[in-house]
């Protein structure tokens, strides 16, 4: 127990008071019944003063102020300290105060008592920051704390629309403690959410939840590179068959979270182009169709490629990416190749998220949703391919005119550009004996080029060949991102041409004693023009030790190492020389004066600087083959590293490779293909193709959830890229259960389908109970193929339910699926909430009747009862079946039937009762009618009826009206001797109904009344009823019986007259009961007068004027 920070208070300024109490309310928190409390209140006296304090206790007995004296004096600077006791005598919260005062004035201390109770603290906002509407479940959890003593209870509502979820929406939060609460929320579509939810907390006003969140679209742009402005379209242009043209543009994810795209090229969609020619006339078009078809017969990925294609994109990140337009030119085997074989472009190229989806074969954009088309966008791309158009005016084939070696040959060769578009770039590669010139340059649109084509030969002989002219133009590299000037286009051009002999004759001539660079062996004579031809002399060096001829001396010592020199290289010999090297002659292997000269020979330091640099590039060179062959026994060791088994080899040796099967080179091909394949888009045709050819090819058994075989496991563990998520169908996006019932087991399907040539495992990540009855969450799909597999819901929560579940293909995130569902109790709806029961067929108690129907329009059974209610006039409807059990999605006919008669209600009320459910009323109305009755008789007389006897008389009633009438008699105004039977009852139309009528008089005297007949809807009706009542007149002879000498076991029978005098018949009784040895003997009419319940009593009834024979029997037994 604790008690707030005190502070100063008074009433009056601080200026005239200058006292500090301390606290400035006591509260006693915790408070129970029959305990005591005590808290210590403070008085400081702060001014320069002395001042005279008096303190008054409080007026309520719970609190009592523990002071002897209270009076006070305090110095200036000093403090007193008061004892405040409060002792609860009941468990509420109770309120005092206590008064100081000094002086006039009086300083206010409220008393406080405060029972046991909770402190709920709770979160007021719940911020899920920026989301991407992407359909996905967000969840953020909220703390509500309970700082007091005891439990407090909290009720959380949201009233709003949007698909918020909280859980629990009520509890109780045990003291010291604290309960989370889970807030749901879907991102289904773009939105900026201020929601508010109202809490309700024990012992709190109510506060305000307030849920925000900016949810935005997961936007994918395509932007020019330039300016970032928005890219729609890129036109490439006219380009070469053959060469490439490349653009770029900007991928910008607009989002904040990553995602997973891939770039899709459309087929078949509206203003696409496919290579015809838009500039060809209509006629001439349709004249060539099967061109056309074979145009459009084309694979549009070998025309396009974007690289990337595939790939993650983090938030708000941007990639550059390159488009790479390539056209092929597919000629016409009818036609040569002119300007008609233009090919013009018009393609799509989609780019798009890698997640859920529905399927590619009804792949529309009209029906896209609108949340899902900011997550595609489209570019289109246009370009024209163009062949290349080289005129040669003089032909193709070009003959020389013969000239001898030396000479040369020339032709002109005029080249003309017949293209509109491009300009053409030629390249002449070099041949022998012929020489282009200029062998490159460039021919603009339309413009003509002279090239000399020069023949010089350098042998004899006829020459015949083809000169290749290389038309350049940029070509795309293998990562299709840049180009590089290659040839793309080559043509032949055939030339002809021959080198005539000659003899030249040379004069020889005497030295006049200079010798020459090059002389003969004499020196004495030179070619004249010998020198026109060579430069310098050749130098030849042979192995002396080699060579044999003309051997004069043996000498081994001379021949080791030696190097020779031809006997017509002086001049070269008289070079720089190395002092290590040898020289002999080759004829006599003597030693050849070597002359080495001072000025160019090498110095010592300069020798050792060239053996260090041979070395030092000698030891690189072999460190770097040393390093190369470590690298390769390590990757050698690494590939047999995996053996388990160790059989001391080395490894791959003294074996050989065994040699390729054909099947194999076309797996090597095939492995080549894939990889050059990796740059290919995918397209709408081909996924269409694929998807419709797996979901033909359908798993018929449970797939497996686990890899079992080596291929599967290799398969499935193979990390897929995009491109490959992207082929991999899981969907629908959202399984939607629609409106079904709480308890209910519910089953969506989840198709499945694997469009790659792998087997690929899928997990569903479901951490939810809602759906854990679905069981197996991971399953094997071979290549190929397509399945569905049965999703099971059940909740017992009502409302609406928002939850998203992630799946992986092959371990890697590729998307989720929303749930959803609308949780509804178990209902039932009448086809009617009130009936009108009108009369059906000549069947009086049964003619009133009506049917109403049950209808179960939910996926569960509902049980049910009908339940009528009690009205003051009773209950005359009745429904069947009062219960049972309609299946889900049926309905059931119930009949009401009206119990009719006067005093039966016309309407009632039945309440269904649905178990576990709603609970419905149903109205019911009985339309009567009018009607009109009459008496046939309208009055009955009671003549000399006898007193004490009940006289009958029948009355008629006949209804002439065209309804059932319902009569009743007022038995207000009758005679108590009178009575009529039924009391009330049914008349049906047209019918009559007799009504009985008794009148026992009980005194000997007339009568006249009315009988008061009241009909249901119509008028009251009279019926007199008169009569006289008379009395018994009988006469019994002889009244005495004397049975004198009557033997024990004989009977003795006495014969008397009973006769009725009277003008009414009478009824005469004898009792017998305590005479058992008499008995009366009616004459042949023995035991007709006895009553069966009572043997012993007798009773006979006599006409008026008219008598009976009996006698009275007498058996006397022994006793």
């Amino acid at each position: 127990m604790g008690t707030p920070r005190g502070s100063f208070v008074a009433e009056s300024p601080k200026t005239e008071v200058q006292l500090r109490v301390t606290p400035s309310e006591m509260k006693f928190f915790d408070a129970l019944a029959g305990k005591v409390y005590r808290l210590p209140i403070t008085v400081h006296n702060l001014g320069r003063r002395n001042k005279k304090i008096r303190f008054v206790e409080p007026t309520k007995p719970q609190f009592k102020l523990m002071l002897t004296n209270l009076y006070k004096e305090l110095t200036c600077g000093l403090q007193t300290t008061a004892m405040v006791e409060y002792h609860p005598d009941k468990d509420e919260d109770t309120f005092d105060q206590l008064l100081i005062v000094v002086g006039n004035k009086t300083i206010v201390v409220p008393l406080i008592g405060l029972i046991p109770s909770c402190d709920l603290e709770i979160e007021s906002v719940v911020d899920f920051g920026t989301l991407v509407s992407n359909s996905k479940l967000h969840s953020k959890e909220i703390t509500i704390s309970n700082h007091g003593t005891v439990p407090g209870m909290f009720n959380v509502e949201y009233r709003g629309h949007l698909p918020i979820l909280i859980f629990p929406t009520c509890g109780a939060v045990k003291p010291e403690s604290s309960m989370t609460i889970k807030v749901d929320f879907c991102a289904d579509q773009p939105r900026v959410v201020n929601e508010v939810a109202n809490v309700r907390l024990q012992g709190r006003p109510d506060k305000h939840l307030n849920i925000k969140a900016h949810v935005v679209q997961q936007i994918i742009e395509l932007l020019n590179l330039s300016d970032e402005k928005k890219l729609e379209c890129i036109h490439f242009g006219s380009v070469f068959f053959g060469t490439s043209k490349i653009e770029h543009g900007l991928l910008y994810n607009n989002s904040p979270e990553p995602i997973n795209w891939v770039a899709v090229m459309q087929n078949d969609c509206v203003g696409e182009e496919l290579g015809g020619n838009i500039q060809q006339r209509t006629d001439f078009a349709l004249n060539n169709l099967t061109y056309l078809n074979k145009i459009k017969a084309i694979d549009t990925t070998t025309i396009v490629y974007c690289v990337p294609n595939e790939g993650i994109l983090l938030p708000h990140q941007k990639i550059v990416v390159a488009f790479c337009f390539r056209p092929k030119l597919i000629a016409d085997c009818k036609m040569d190749v002119d300007p008609l074989h233009r090919q013009d472009y018009a393609l799509f190229l989609r780019f798009e998220t890698v997640g859920s989806k529905d399927g590619f074969l009804g792949d529309d954009d009209s029906k896209t949703i609108r949340s899902d088309q900011f997550q595609k966008v489209e570019l289109a791309l246009t370009g024209s391919g163009v062949p290349v158009l080289l005129h040669f005016h003089s032909g193709k084939f070009f003959k020389f005119q013969p000239c001898f070696m030396g000479e040369r040959s020339e032709v002109v060769c005029i080249v003309q550009n017949q293209s509109e578009f491009l300009p053409v770039t030629y390249h002449f590669p070099k041949t022998a004996h012929f020489k282009i010139d200029p062998n490159r340059g460039k021919i603009n649109e339309g413009c003509i080029q002279s090239v000399i084509c020069s023949f010089i030969p350098h042998q004899i002989g006829t020459f015949k060949l083809k000169q290749v002219l290389e038309i350049v133009g940029p070509v795309a590299d293998e990562n299709l991102q840049t180009t590089s000037m290659k040839p793309f286009y080559y043509i032949n051009l055939n030339f002809k041409s021959i080198c005539k002999p000659f003899t030249k004759k040379i004069v020889m001539k005497v030295n006049p004693g200079i010798s020459p660079l090059i002389s003969n062996p004499t020196g004495q004579f030179v070619a004249k023009d010998l020198l026109k031809y060579k430069d310098c002399g050749s130098v030849a060096m042979l192995q002396s030790t080699r060579t044999h001829l003309h051997d004069h001396q043996s000498n081994e010592k001379s021949m080791k190492g030696a190097l020779i020199a031809l006997p017509n290289d002086r001049a070269a010999s008289l070079r720089p020389g190395e002092y290590h090297k040898q020289f002999r002659t080759i004829f006599t292997k003597i030693p050849r004066s070597d002359y080495i000269d001072p000025d160019f020979e090498y110095t010592e330091f300069e020798k050792i600087e060239r053996r260090l640099h041979r070395s030092y590039y000698s030891n690189h060179i072999k460190y770097l083959r040393h390093m190369r062959l470590e690298k390769e026994a390590a990757s050698r060791k690494c590939m047999y590293s995996d053996d388990p088994v160790d059989m001391d080899m080395l490894p791959a040796s003294g074996l050989k490779s065994p040699l390729l099967s054909q099947v194999e080179i076309q797996k090597e091909w095939s492995s080549l293909e894939s990889l050059i394949k990796t740059h290919r888009l995918l397209c709408t045709r081909e996924l269409a193709s694929k998807e419709r050819v797996s979901l033909e090819r359908k798993i018929l058994k449970r797939p497996k959830s686990n890899p079992a075989t080596p291929k599967e496991k290799l398969d499935c563990s193979i990390i897929l890229t995009p491109k490959q998520i992207h082929q991999v169908i899981v969907g629908p996006s959202v399984l939607n259960f629609g409106n079904i019932c709480v308890n209910s087991t519910n089953t969506h399907p989840l198709h499945l389908i694997n469009m790659l040539s792998i087997h690929i495992l899928i997990k569903l990540d479901i951490n939810f109970e809602e759906l854990q009855k679905t069981k197996i969450f991971s399953y094997v799909i071979p290549p190929t193929s397509s399945t569905h597999i049965p999703i099971i819901f059940e909740t017992s929560t009502i409302g609406k339910f928002w939850r998203s579940f992630s799946f992986t293909v092959n371990n890697i995130p590729s998307g989720h699926i929303l749930v959803t569902a609308e949780v509804l109790p178990v209902k039932l709806e009448l086809s009617s909430d009130e009936i009108v029961l009108r009369p059906r067929g000549f069947l009086v108690k049964t003619c009133f009747w009506g049917t109403v129907r049950l209808y179960n329009h939910q996926n569960k059974s509902a049980q049910f009862g009908w339940q009528p209610v009690n009205s003051v006039n009773g209950i005359a409807f009745s429904i069947r079946p009062a219960k049972g059990i309609i299946e889900a999605y049926s309905s059931l006919e119930c009949e009401i039937t009206w119990q009719p008669g006067f005093t039966s209600p016309e309407r009632g009320k039945f309440i269904l009762h649905v178990i576990d459910g709603n609970t419905l009323t149903l109205q019911c109305i009985a339309n009567v009618g009018n009607t009109t009755v009459t008496f046939l008789e309208p009055r009955i007389l009671f003549n000399n009826s006898p007193q004490g006897l009940t006289t009958w008389k029948k009355a008629i009633l006949h209804n002439i009206g065209q309804n059932h009438a319902f009569f009743k008699v007022c038995d207000e105004s009758l005679l108590s001797t009178i009575n009529i039977i039924p009391p009330q009852g049914i008349i049906p139309f047209g019918g009559i109904t007799v009504l009985h009528i008794s009148c026992t008089p009980t005194v000997a005297e007339k009568f006249d009344t009315k009988a008061k007949v009241a009909i249901h809807c119509a008028n009251t009706i009279d019926l007199r009823i008169g009569g006289s009542g008379e009395m018994a007149d009988v006469e019994i002879k002889p009244t005495v019986f004397n049975f004198s000498g009557t033997f024990v076991g004989a009977t003795h029978i006495i014969p008397f007259v009973i006769t009725n005098r009277g003008a009414t018949r009478a009824t005469v009784e004898f009792d017998l009961k305590d005479f058992s040895e008499f008995s009366m003997n009616f004459k042949d009419k023995s035991g007709r007068f006895t009553n069966p319940d009572d043997p012993r009593m007798y009773f006979l009834e006599l006409e008026k004027k008219s008598l009976l024979e009996c006698g009275i029997a007498f058996s006397p037994k022994e006793h």
